[in-house]
């Protein structure tokens, strides 16, 4: 499972929302908003968190490459400063720059933190 985090000018909350209606329409993904976990004693119960996807499943390269071209589109576009994409304890930014690099560092990375891990 992958965790993308939106940071926007304005409204992150916003532009997660359209991140995450583009990743549906154009990479054709199961991702949805992140469950907000409440701090202690909080009264009402779990939310969901505005500015968080999780992708799930397994991301082979056909859908690494539409992953990437999507959120790196997104960036681009300015509709948000950075999107931030965790797996476990690993990590990878996007932000501006060059979007064909952009592009093929996050592709890569994607494809990369989906090989099941060798269990020697």
């Amino acid at each position: 499972m992958f965790h993308l985090t939106v940071d926007a000018p304005g409204s992150a909350a916003s532009a997660t929302n359209m991140l995450l209606d583009e990743l549906l329409r154009g990479a054709r993904v199961d991702v949805r908003h992140a469950p907000a976990t409440l701090p202690d004693g909080a009264k009402s119960g779990p939310g969901l968190a505005l500015t968080e996807l999780l992708l799930n499943g397994a991301v082979p390269a056909a859908v690494a490459a539409a992953v990437a071209s999507v959120v790196t589109a997104f960036v681009q576009r300015g509709s948000a400063r950075k999107i931030v994409i965790k797996k476990g304890q690993e990590s990878i930014t996007v932000h501006g720059g060059d979007a064909r690099t952009q592009k093929a560092l996050v592709e890569q990375w994607l494809k990369e933190q989906s090989q099941p891990e060798d269990e020697g």
